[in-house]
């Protein structure tokens, strides 16, 4: 009797004490036609909503499934800005794709032109035009993607709230003037550099041309504007890295790594028709081929599709090939086309020996929590840098689809298959991954109430952010010490002639 009044009282207190936890308000921006953009931030939401609090989302993008079905969360509509290339981006042309990312080179001034689009027509719309004259209900914090500028970091500092920013891909250039922490292209690989780690002279010289190159024409587009990022001491970035996979960089108490937190969803099952292809496939297993969301596989040039297809009808394994087209001319018996493809599942099957991807960071941690070896063919803007990580690791090679053969391909397949140092490594990555104190959703959930909790007093800002360039680079301080120096040397070199000339006698002056 009284040890049940005892586990009663125990419910009732925390029933009690969960009425007592704050929901908060947050506004939500997701400006980014990408959908692997949208696949990340709309899992910070989801995190965030299944926690009691409110979200109100200003994007493009259709809510997911545990978003539309969740009451607290609210969608507002800027899909009529969606006009040509800021279109939601999902199965493009693969020509159209590699004409607009021609070259990582052309995307930053790209990226950052296409953002004060964005962001002039999202400040002009009345919804925002409210939120940012008072009219509209007060919120608690703002998060948001910047796409590589200033300019929206206007909504979090009119408002007054925290701003937490969401970066879908590795860290840009941008990160460290917001946040303090350390950047340097001698040892820190850049974004939009092919190499995560400069090892080389040679790979340090190019990581520093487009680390400049990057910060100028940022600098250029974003001059005369009245663009900064906000100054408060509780702004937080949460970057789609985990350091088990991106190579460990120092950063201060704000950023925080999310990598891999849109795999906090449940796992989508495999359809019956493909689930029996994988259970009966031979003892050769599977190997599954996508370059995900972006690209419409059967766009890819007829010169390239052969050499797959040619390639593919020579190995003993079921391949399971990602295809928007019910019909493939000449597809090799092994095929199982599919238009779409639960691919986290389908990754985690135990008879999947092999995945051949583009590279894009969603996959990435996908294939990483799966622990299953990787065959990459990056196409632009992060993804040779994602691949080269994987090679690094030991759990992957790298190809170039422009420079493809029948030859280099096979033996990339199966070097990557019969070599168990693949696919052992791949498992070692996948514990390194999952060995975490908490989930990515548990963190942000945590660092988002933190920051609202604490508001200005959330002192996580380092002192760093706020260091001239000059000082940063210590410039000033080399200035002093080259001053010095030359002070010293010409001082003692007038005291030396001073002393010489009165110890040489006159006769033989």
């Amino acid at each position: 009797m009284c040890s049940g009044s005892i586990r009663l009282a125990i419910v009732v207190w925390s029933i009690g004490c969960l009425s007592t936890i704050a929901a908060h308000r947050i506004l939500a921006c997701e400006p980014s036609p990408g959908h692997s953009h949208w696949n990340v931030m709309s899992a910070v939401l989801e995190s965030l909503v299944a926690a009691g609090h409110e979200v109100v989302c200003v994007t493009m993008h259709p809510a997911t499934e545990r978003l539309a079905a969740h009451p607290n969360y609210t969608h507002v509509d800027m899909s009529s800005m969606a006009i040509g290339s800021l279109q939601i981006a999902r199965d493009m042309d693969y020509a159209h794709v590699m004409k607009v990312f021609r070259s990582n080179a052309f995307m930053v001034g790209l990226a950052t032109t296409r953002a004060l689009y964005v962001c002039e027509y999202l400040l002009d719309m009345p919804e925002i035009r409210d939120m940012l004259d008072g009219r509209g209900p007060a919120f608690d914090a703002v998060v948001m993607e910047s796409l590589h500028s200033e300019c929206m970091s206007a909504l979090p500092d009119r408002l007054g709230v925290p701003a937490i920013y969401v970066i879908p891909s590795p860290p840009v250039n941008w990160m460290p003037v917001a946040t303090g922490a350390p950047d340097h292209p001698s040892y820190l690989g850049a974004m939009l550099a092919d190499r995560p780690t400069p090892v080389t002279f040679r790979h340090r010289l190019a990581n520093a041309l487009v680390y400049a190159h990057t910060t100028l024409v940022r600098w250029y587009n974003d001059a005369g504007r009245d663009h900064r990022w906000p100054e408060h001491r509780h702004t937080m970035v949460f970057v789609n890295t985990h350091h088990s996979v991106e190579p460990g960089r120092p950063m201060g108490p704000n950023v925080l790594e999310i990598g891999g937190i849109h795999l906090n969803r449940p796992l989508e099952p495999i359809p019956r028709d493909l689930s029996d292809v994988m259970d009966s496939s031979n003892e050769f297993g599977v190997i599954v081929f996508t370059f995900g969301s972006l690209v419409a596989m059967n766009t890819l040039p007829d010169d390239v599709l052969d050499k797959f297809k040619i390639v593919f009808s020579q190995l003993p394994q079921t391949i399971i090939w990602k295809y928007e087209n019910d019909n493939m001319p000449d597809k090799p018996e092994n095929v199982v086309l599919c238009k779409w493809l639960p691919q986290r599942a389908i990754l985690h099957h135990p008879n999947v020996k092999l995945f051949i991807s583009h590279g894009g960071m969603s996959g990435v941690y996908e294939v990483v929590d799966a622990g299953v070896p990787v065959l990459g063919m990056p196409l632009f803007y992060d993804q040779p840098r994602n691949i080269q990580n994987l090679v690094d690791l030991g759990m992957a090679l790298s190809m170039k689809i422009n420079n493809l053969t029948h030859t280099a391909l096979s033996e990339a397949i199966n070097r990557i298959i019969k070599d168990k140092s693949f696919s052992e490594n791949a498992k070692r990555v996948s514990s390194l991954y999952r060995d975490r104190p908490m989930t990515p959703s548990e963190s942000v959930v945590y660092w988002v109430e933190y920051l609202i909790r604490h508001g200005t007093e959330a002192d996580i800002r380092p002192s760093s952010a706020d260091a001239s360039w000059t000082s940063h680079f210590m410039l000033d301080m080399c200035a002093a010490m080259v001053t010095a120096l030359l002070i010293i040397w010409f001082v003692t070199g007038a005291v030396l002639r001073v002393a010489l000339n009165k110890s040489i006698p006159s006769d033989v002056k």
